[in-house]
């Protein structure tokens, strides 16, 4: 093995490469006893790695899990509000696995966790335009203007324009497929309208589908699951 310091941090599930370069940029980590100053040094399977004075090791096999996010439960580690957070739910065993695309505290839904930093990385970054399935209750139904609008894409910022890749109507919700996971996307959107949020549940991701798995529950994913996750982000 011969890797850029950055990537072997993420195959670590430590952090994506992005955040495996501000680690290094706040002198958080060490090979062989020495504080790495350079985000392109080597390493190889006799380095000795640290990242605040714990030892670095790549996981040996890929696992990914499919977890049941219920509303009111914050995507991370610790919150300093003291709410409760998706690590609450999950043994200990998966503390050091990293959530892919979070949900904001009053969605619900699907939630992968992968001990891959590199899989999440690239299931999260917008080039691969992985897609997401979203049921959406609102106040009153959309247009079908509205609807048109949402595909063909909408100022949610200044400067920042979300869009949907499909939307259908049903009876009670819209059904929404986006590409893209920025913060409070779907929300923003409808604020656009004028249209109030009442309940939002992600019932897929990259293929992955939320099923009949139980709120606050989590299942492994096979390795036939997991192959083709690798495969469309080129892992």
């Amino acid at each position: 093995m011969n890797l850029r310091i950055n990537k072997f941090l993420s195959l670590c599930g430590i952090a994506s490469r992005r955040a495996a370069d501000q680690l290094i940029a706040e002198a958080r980590v060490k090979v062989n006893g020495e504080t790495v100053l350079t985000p392109g040094l080597q390493v190889t399977d006799t380095d000795i790695v640290e990242v605040d004075g714990h030892a670095a090791h790549p996981a040996k096999e890929t696992a990914v899990i499919a977890f049941h996010k219920p509303p009111g439960c914050v995507c991370t580690q610790s919150d300093p509000q003291g709410r409760r957070t998706v690590y609450d739910y999950l043994p200990s065993g998966f503390r050091g696995f990293k959530y892919i695309g979070r949900l904001d505290l009053q969605s619900r839904g699907l939630l992968l966790f992968t001990n891959n930093g590199e899989l999440a990385h690239r299931l999260t970054h917008p080039s691969y335009e992985i897609p997401r399935t979203y049921f959406v209750w609102t106040h009153r139904p959309l247009t079908q203007k509205e609807r048109r609008a949402l595909l063909e894409g909408i100022e949610i910022e200044p400067g920042i324009t979300a869009h949907a890749t499909q939307v259908f109507s049903h009876p009670d919700f819209t059904e929404m497929v986006l590409t893209e996971g920025k913060n409070r996307e779907i929300r923003k959107m409808m604020d656009f309208f004028e249209i109030r949020v009442r309940d939002l549940k992600r019932v897929a991701f990259a293929g992955v589908l939320l099923g009949n798995l139980p709120a606050g529950e989590y299942r492994e994913l096979s390795r036939a699951e997991i192959k083709p996750l690798q495969k469309t982000v080129e892992l």
